[in-house]
């Protein structure tokens, strides 16, 4: 009787398993994220000011941006997405090249070599800023990492992108702010 029972668990479980990877697969087309919708211009709000230095020594602020689209990466060097998505930001570099300006904000990332590795590793050629004291990332409301920002060229937050990005997907945000 008791070998029955397991029998009928057994299979019974496996019928659930292959269940719900069929309907998985049937409904994957529904779990995408929603259309990027950007707000007019008069909806913005101004991103918070910062005036920082950037790893090689250069000062970089909010102001030194205006102009053109910035797209601001918080990551920290120990996080997989943001290792996973390093290859996208290097892609959107080379995409839009002089057209926008790219900072990265290393955020919860305690020891130099980390960075240093996590920045020679990915071949991350734009400025990188180390957020030691966590100043920037409070000011931007940054819980997590990786999270993405993009300020328009007048310096006003058009998109926030929790989690990891993809190069088309800002890609699509940075071609509706240059047309």
């Amino acid at each position: 009787m008791r070998r029955m029972l397991t029998v009928a668990l057994l299979t019974a479980g496996s019928v659930l398993v292959v269940a719900v990877v069929l309907f998985g697969r049937s409904h994957a087309d529904a779990i995408k994220r929603p259309r990027i919708s950007i707000p007019p211009a008069s909806k913005r709000h101004a991103a918070p000011s910062f005036q920082e230095q950037t790893v090689s020594g250069a000062d970089v602020s909010l102001a030194r941006y205006r102009g053109q689209p910035l797209v601001i990466n918080f990551f920290a060097a120990w996080c997989l997405p943001c290792k996973e998505e390093a290859p996208q930001l290097v892609q959107l570099d080379r995409r839009y090249g002089g057209r926008i300006h790219l900072l990265s904000v290393a955020v919860r990332t305690t020891q130099r070599s980390n960075l240093d590795g996590f920045i020679r590793t990915h071949k991350v050629t734009w400025p990188v800023v180390w957020d030691r004291s966590g100043t920037m990332a409070d000011s931007y409301r940054i819980p997590v990492q990786p999270i993405t920002m993009i300020i328009d060229s007048q310096g006003r937050v058009v998109y926030r992108i929790l989690g990891q990005i993809t190069e088309p997907e800002v890609g699509s945000v940075l071609n509706r702010l240059l047309a």
